[in-house]
């Protein structure tokens, strides 16, 4: 019981206490740290005027003219005391602070028979109160002004002995020399709690900032996080993404991670063809600005996604069109913030049966292949602009991925590491990007492994993110024709028997659909009847059966050209531009192919891209 009501009595004391502090120096959310100096000084100068003035008056009463002035200075003190706590009068009362100070210490000296230690200990910590309150300006000012001051003080001294009180007995010299003392231990350490109070006002603020700053930081993390993953679940392809984000933060006693790096995939279905969509994303700044980027990227992909599953016209398209497509909108996106907000980004498509595999690079860093123990990257060319820059028609490039191959997809932070210090202790950064290339093979392409190495050797300056894309062949039913049987069909070609090998193609396609030997047969039989558009059509199918064969699709465009199917036509041509912008034929008859449609302006485009290849 007795020990309730002692820990009642300490509570009931801090509070009071608490309570007086507040009072004394003001609200912590009215006063800054300059603010509350200034508030403390003046209380300190009170006490201690204070105790001068007690001294004089029990040792000589109030018959001395000077001591007026102390009172005055205390008066001043006591409205300036009142006046600091309102906001609005603190820069009007700084100078006249200084002046009391500077003066009750003079007064003080005067009376304390000019004690040179006690007048030492009297000016040093009003000038330290001082410097404190004038700020980095004046601080230079009030130095020298009380330098200056001491050694007037030592010269008047010298002088003019009578000035100051003169005490003959060594009991009134020791009596103002303890009494200047106490002065000065009091007013430094009401000096010493106003700043520590500050700090602690200070820190106080700071850390219900970060903390409110953590809170929207997780509040963003949770919005981000549902944007990004591998959200496909193909039995061919595998992808598997790592992220390590440089903005960690603490919240509720569990770690978090925000950036602007993203690594997001799925499925869509093109021309009635399975492909999985990947994006390893780069947005531009670091922490809320990243993440922001990566809200914008992420809604507008889902977005996308969306619309090709439920939206007959782009799930018609050819992989080369809609990759064109999505970065068109997406860059459309970001150009609605005027160049405040960018990204780069590799955007791609695999097909699920053959592991073919699209990509625009738009600003990124080089994609890596890693084969039979050997990294290198898919292609070194630059020819794409970040989200919200794009100004030309994007390139796209191609790949096969073979079974045991690992394509990795890698954000910038896999080069920008601080690698240590230079001999001026400037930081390194490291600008070698090939050096990538070893630190794959080292971790045999395990982007766990890899992101988890490069820490090892450098610290991360920036996000670092990873996708891997893996080809995992799932065996099918082999092809029922043996070769004796597409020797037999050859064999009628060569004797012009065209007919009959088109009805055994025929017949044989309908169980070997998926056979682009059959197909191109049977364009070859097709072009020999003069039946353009059933060729146009083979070749159409062989395209997507075998991809990187450009010269069938070249030949899928002339047959539709000679069969009058312009719109055909210009899909194919476009699907060679979109690969090989510089071929002169293509382009030539994609300006044929426009001016028939009426399509002026693109013809326009096309002529305007011909004569930059021709200078």
């Amino acid at each position: 019981m007795k020990q309730a009501n002692f820990h009642s009595i300490i509570f009931r004391t801090k509070r009071i206490f608490a309570h007086w502090v507040v009072n004394l120096l003001g609200p912590t959310d009215q006063f800054v740290m300059r603010h509350r100096i200034l508030n403390g000084t003046l209380f300190a100068g009170l006490i201690a005027m204070a105790v001068g003035l007690g001294s004089e008056f029990f040792r000589e009463g109030f018959e001395v003219g000077g001591l007026l002035a102390l009172w005055a200075a205390f008066a001043f003190t006591i409205l300036f005391y009142y006046l600091s706590r309102v906001k609005r009068y603190f820069e009007i009362l700084i100078l006249p602070t200084f002046v009391i100070s500077s003066l009750t210490a003079c007064l003080q000296i005067k009376y304390s028979g000019g004690i040179v230690s006690a007048n030492v200990m009297l000016l040093a910590p009003i000038l330290v109160l001082n410097m404190l309150i004038l700020g980095k300006k004046w601080d230079s000012f009030a130095i020298v002004f009380f330098v200056v001051l001491l050694f007037a003080i030592n010269m008047v001294q010298e002088s003019n002995p009578s000035w100051f009180s003169d005490y003959s007995s060594v009991k009134a010299r020791s009596e103002d020399f303890l009494i200047t003392a106490v002065s000065i231990l009091l007013l430094l350490g009401l000096m010493l709690r106003t700043l520590n109070r500050s700090y602690e006002d200070a820190i106080t603020e700071v850390s219900r900032l970060k903390y409110q700053q953590d809170g929207d930081y997780y509040l963003t993390s949770l919005l981000t996080r549902p944007l990004s993953g591998i959200r496909n679940r193909s039995k061919t392809i595998k992808f598997s993404s790592y992220i390590k984000q440089k903005k960690s933060f603490q919240f509720k006693n569990r770690e978090y991670e925000l950036g602007g790096d993203i690594c997001v995939t799925d499925q869509i279905v093109l021309r009635g063809r399975s492909y999985c969509v990947f994006a390893n994303g780069d947005a531009m700044g670091k922490s809320m600005q990243g993440a922001g980027g990566v809200l914008v990227f992420g809604t507008a992909f889902r977005a996308l996604i969306e619309r090709t599953h439920r939206d007959g016209i782009l799930s018609h398209y050819f992989p080369e069109r809609w990759l064109h497509s999505a970065l068109d909108d997406l860059n459309n996106v970001f150009e609605g913030f005027d160049g405040s907000m960018s990204m780069s980004l590799v955007l791609g498509l695999v097909d699920e049966k053959t592991g073919y595999m699209y990509y625009i690079n738009a600003e990124h860093p080089f994609p890596i292949r890693y084969r039979d123990g050997k990294a290198q990257f898919l292609s070194e060319q630059v020819t794409n602009f970040k989200l919200g820059m794009q100004k030309d028609r994007a390139r796209i490039e191609t790949c096969w991925i073979r079974p045991g191959d690992t394509i990795i997809l890698g954000s910038d932070g896999r080069d920008d590491l601080e690698i240590g210090f230079d001999e001026t202790k400037n930081r390194v950064i490291n600008f070698d990007h090939t050096s990538i290339l070893k630190q794959v093979e080292e971790t045999k392409a395990e982007i766990e492994d890899l992101g988890k190495r490069l820490q090892t050797i450098g610290e991360l300056t920036d996000d670092l993110s990873f996708l891997s894309i893996q080809f995992v062949q799932i065996p099918e039913n082999r092809s029922k024709m043996n070769s004796q049987k597409f020797e037999g069909i050859i064999k009628i070609l060569k004797e012009n028997r065209d007919l009959e090998a088109l009805e055994y193609l025929e017949k044989e396609i309908i169980t070997e659909n998926e056979n682009p030997l059959l197909w191109k047969l049977l364009y070859q039989v097709y072009k020999k009847l003069g039946r353009y558009a059933q060729a146009g059509q083979a070749c159409e199918t062989f395209s997507i059966l075998h991809p990187s064969g450009l010269q069938m699709i070249w030949n899928g465009v002339i047959q539709y050209t000679k069969a009058g199917k312009i719109a055909e036509a210009i899909e194919m041509a476009e699907r060679i531009y979109s690969r090989k912008p510089e071929v002169i034929p293509v382009l030539k008859i994609l300006i044929k192919l426009y001016k028939k449609s009426k399509q002026l302006e693109r013809v326009d485009e096309y002529k305007n891209a011909l004569q930059r290849l021709y200078s």
